[in-house]
């Protein structure tokens, strides 16, 4: 069976980052878990950094499609947030190792404005819903990167409590936290 190396190396150093690390994480542990030479890896990825910045675009933007699921403008801005409040817990659910490598990364000084931008271009509809929100006076004018912590940041400390068997997040659970969620942001 062909495989592409390129996803294979891609798909090893989120496994391992996501266990030991960025800096627990040689490229030799890589090419190993790859089951590819360690020159192979430079074929694809300059350096460490160009490949960890790689992996992070890629989660980032299937995860913002996660997000986006279902979203539509045509919703209330409650209904699209709940959506994406729901989606987002979901993701992180299903995919721990692409939400322990986003958490790190965001803790990390790989993020570049280069990086930065292209997540921001990803999250554009979510932005924009909140930025229309708060001209309209259906939600707090406060900075996004405040509006996240009430959010995103609450969304995926509930998921990884949930995945730890800490928190049972059960439909009732969820309903309460996207409801105190929305009432950290919402005018009222």
């Amino acid at each position: 069976m062909m495989t592409d190396k390129r996803t294979d190396i891609l798909k090893a150093s989120l496994k391992l980052i996501s266990e030991h690390g960025f800096h627990g994480t040689p490229m030799s542990m890589i090419a190993q878990e790859a089951g590819v030479g360690a020159g192979t890896i430079y074929r694809y990825f300059e350096n460490k950094e160009a490949l960890i910045n790689e992996l992070f675009l890629e989660i980032k933007r299937e995860f913002s499609q996660a997000m986006l699921a279902g979203f539509s403008e045509e919703h209330s801005t409650e209904e699209q947030f709940r959506k994406v409040w729901l989606n987002t817990f979901k993701y992180c659910v299903r995919n721990p190792e692409e939400m322990f490598f986003l958490e790190q990364y965001h803790n990390s000084p790989f993020q570049t404005p280069e990086i930065e931008a292209a997540t921001m271009e990803y999250l554009a509809p979510i932005v924009a819903v909140f930025q229309v929100a708060i001209e309209v006076g259906e939600i707090k004018n406060i900075p996004f990167e405040m509006l996240a912590i009430f959010t995103y940041d609450v969304t995926v400390a509930l998921a990884k409590r949930h995945i730890s068997g800490v928190l049972v997040m059960d439909q009732s659970s969820l309903d309460q936290a996207v409801q105190a969620s929305w009432d950290a942001v919402k005018i009222k």
